[in-house]
Parts: C-alpha cells; sequence; structure tokens
C-alpha cells in the first residue's frame, strides 16, 4: 500500500477536502478507487487483491503473517509485551524492496504456545505483525505443515497439534483465537458434493456411500472426521524419557512358548540396556526361570560395569510380579515399572526387540536352510549381529564397543 500513500500524498492540496457527511471508510475507498482508475493497470489486481485482504482481516486485533523469509517475529502494536525494552541506538530490520524499518525495541510474548515466551521485535512502521517460521520451530521444538487451505504447528515428539492458522489471498495467518481461524478454513476451502454427501450421511464409508449416489462419479475420501470418530482407541504417544547413562533403564520381556528346540528350550527373555540399545538373551525352558536369568544378568552388570540398574521396565506378566522377583528388586533399590495389562505398547521397545530379533532369525535360517529346531541357535546368533551393528546415536561405534569403554 506505499503506492497508495504516495498517491494521496501527491493530491494533498490538490483536492478539495472530502465531504463532511461522509465516513472515514467511505472516504478512504473513494480515494482508493479514484487512485485505482490513475494506477497502471498491471499492477491494479494486486493492489485490489491487497484491499480486499486489509478490509477482510482488519477487525481483528491480534492476527500474524506466517513468513518463512523471517529472521524474527515482529509486531507493529505494543499491546501483548512482556519485559519490553526500548532500543537507545538505532537499528534497522530490512525489508523486500531493500530499504530498512526502523526497530524501536524488543520484548517477549506468547505467541502459538500459552507457555513460552518468544522474543519480538517491535517495528511500529510495518502494516502488518510477522510471524517468523524459523524462530517459532526453533523455540517450540515443532514442525510447521502447510497444506492449500490451512497451516498446523505439531509438537515434533508427542505429534500433538498445538496451534493452527488459514490461508487467505495468498498468505498464510495466525491468531490466537482458534474460532477465527476455523471460520476462514470452512470459507476458503472448497467441498465437493461427492464430500458434502459423505458429511450429511453421517460419514459412511466408501462402497456404501458410492451405492446411495450412483450418480456421482466414484471418488476416494480421506476424511479426518472418519479417523477420529471411528478409531477404536486414541494413538499411543512416544514416549518422551530420555536416558543420559547406561542401565539407567532396562527393558525386558519373555518370548514364547515355541515347540522345543534342539537343546529343550521353548522361551527365550531379553534384557535391553535403554542408552545403548545393546541387548542380553537368555534362553528358557519355562518361564519360572526369569527371576533367576535376572539375578544373573544384574550381578553381570554390577560386576562388570561397575554400575547399578536404575529401573526395571517389564509388562504386567506374573514371572515379574512374583514375590521372589519383588523382593529382590525392592532390596536392591531397583524401581520396577509395568505396562497395563493388555497394553503391549507400553513397553515397546522390549516388544519391538523381539519382533527384530526374530525376523533376523528367520532370515538366517531361511537363508541357509536351517531346520527349526535350531531357533535357539538362531536367535543367539542374532542378538549377537545386532549388537555389533553400528548405531548413529553413538557416533558410529557398535553398542558393545561403547559398553565396553564405559
Amino acid at each position: 500500500m506505499n503506492e497508495f500513500a504516495h498517491y494521496l500524498q501527491n493530491k494533498h492540496g490538490q483536492e478539495t477536502t472530502p465531504n463532511g457527511g461522509q465516513n472515514q471508510t467511505t472516504t478512504i475507498l473513494s480515494q482508493f478507487a479514484g487512485f485505482l482508475t490513475d494506477a497502471n493497470s498491471k499492477n491494479s489486481q494486486g493492489i485490489l487483491l491487497a484491499l480486499m485482504t486489509a478490509l477482510e482481516i482488519g477487525s481483528f486485533h491480534d492476527l500474524w503473517v506466517i513468513d518463512s523469509g523471517a529472521t524474527d517475529h515482529m509486531s507493529n502494536k505494543l499491546t501483548n509485551f512482556s519485559d519490553f525494552t526500548f532500543f537507545s541506538t538505532l537499528a534497522c530490520v530490512s525489508v523486500a524492496n531493500g530499504k530498512g524499518a526502523p526497530i524501536k525495541g524488543k520484548g517477549k510474548m506468547k505467541l502459538v504456545s500459552h507457555t513460552v515466551n518468544s522474543d519480538v521485535l517491535y517495528v511500529p512502521s510495518f502494516p502488518f505483525q510477522l510471524l517468523s517460521v524459523k524462530k517459532l520451530t526453533t523455540s517450540l521444538n515443532c514442525e510447521v505443515i502447510f497444506s492449500p487451505y490451512k497451516v498446523i504447528f505439531q509438537d515434533l515428539i508427542t505429534k500433538r497439534m498445538i496451534g493452527e492458522g488459514f490461508h487467505l489471498h495468498g498468505l498464510y495467518y495466525f491468531t490466537p483465537d482458534s474460532r477465527i481461524s476455523k471460520g476462514f478454513q470452512a470459507i476458503s476451502a472448497p467441498i465437493n458434493e461427492h464430500l458434502l454427501w459423505h458429511r450429511c450421511l453421517a460419514h459412511p464409508s466408501v462402497s456404501v456411500l458410492n451405492k446411495a449416489t450412483s450418480v456421482l462419479s466414484k471418488e476416494t475420501i480421506n476424511c479426518e472426521t472418519c479417523h477420529f470418530s471411528k478409531s477404536s482407541r486414541l494413538p499411543f504417544k512416544s514416549s518422551v524419557s530420555h536416558t543420559t547413562q547406561t542401565f539407567e533403564i532396562v527393558h525386558s520381556d519373555v518370548w514364547g512358548p515355541f515347540f522345543a528346540s534342539l537343546d529343550s528350550f521353548r522361551y527365550f527373555v531379553t534384557f535391553i540396556d535403554d542408552f545403548s540399545r545393546v541387548t542380553w538373551v537368555y534362553l528358557l525352558k519355562s518361564k519360572c526361570e526369569v527371576f533367576e536369568n535376572f539375578r544373573n544378568f544384574h550381578t553381570l552388570v554390577t560386576t562388570q560395569f561397575s554400575t547399578k540398574i536404575k529401573i526395571f521396565r517389564s509388562d504386567n506378566s506374573t514371572e515379574y510380579m512374583s514375590h521372589i522377583m519383588t523382593n529382590y528388586l525392592t532390596s536392591n533399590d531397583i524401581l520396577h515399572q509395568t505396562s497395563c495389562v493388555n497394553m503391549p505398547q507400553q513397553n515397546g521397545i522390549a516388544e519391538r526387540k523381539n519382533r527384530d530379533l526374530l525376523e533376523k532369525t528367520r532370515a538366517i535360517m531361511f537363508q541357509m536352510n536351517v531346520p527349526k529346531p535350531f531357533w535357539s541357535h538362531g536367535v543367539l546368533t542374532a542378538t549377537h549381529l545386532i549388537n555389533r551393528l553400528p548405531n548413529r546415536m553413538l557416533d558410529f561405534k557398535s553398542p558393545l564397543e561403547v559398553l565396553q569403554e564405559r
């Protein structure tokens, strides 16, 4: 709108003052109409689009333009700042036309998150407030997902949506009031007739909808509402617990029963160090041998690595909940964490390790045509190979090498 401002300055003094009966909005619109008449026809469409956008969002107080090219958050209002400091020396921020806009000060403001304060520059000459994508992803540890009609801010660890914005006339906007975002999304997002019938008929399956609306073209529907309303349970959140040293958390699970191996084993139990992911596997003839093998593993950790197990995490099976196991863990100051009944997802590291072991065991045995009774040797071989593989989190050293260094 810099061209419009320049136009008004040139016209000042050449034209009479507008009629007193006109209100301010009508006066501005009449002046803008004259500006479009004199303006270059090539630029008129873009200028008119900018005016339409300004009129549509002008009534909203706290609105931010999401800018992937902005290095900092910038605001032209002082209303929501906290810990604000005025700059004593001149500082400027470069804009698209190569000129500099003066920065009057700096403060903190809660933007997308209601708990995290972000640094915001006060630039009163800016017509809009700018939300820096780079600053936002760094301070909130989130990702920004752009779609044709909205933008979503999603936490990197929990995958929880922490905010969303809307698209309007080529720009993406964010406002703390989610009702405004939803309203603009509903206005801007077109809906075809097939999706409209899908919503009116209470979200039936594609096959049912195609039979009910046979006159319409057959289409596949990716409906977010169907995923939420028809899912049998909520998705499990990723674990946010992080270990900083070996044997801080040890995961365990028992696999079996299987038909007896050549050496009469039917089960195996795994003990996995959370930090290094090194795995110990003990073959079992029955589940009652779990306690004895855990005691041997605990002695190994104590004597060979000169450390202690702080947390032991397992499922809620009887072999882990027996009195002898409970008393042993308590006497050695080991905290026992168990998953809920019928919730293997809560013991995910041990469950996935079992899957990895069995997949590699089957691959080894299929490749060499090894008979099934040798499965116990295959599991031990797969465990050795997994422990020797390098780990990206450990500077391309194998987990066993890291444990040996410690």
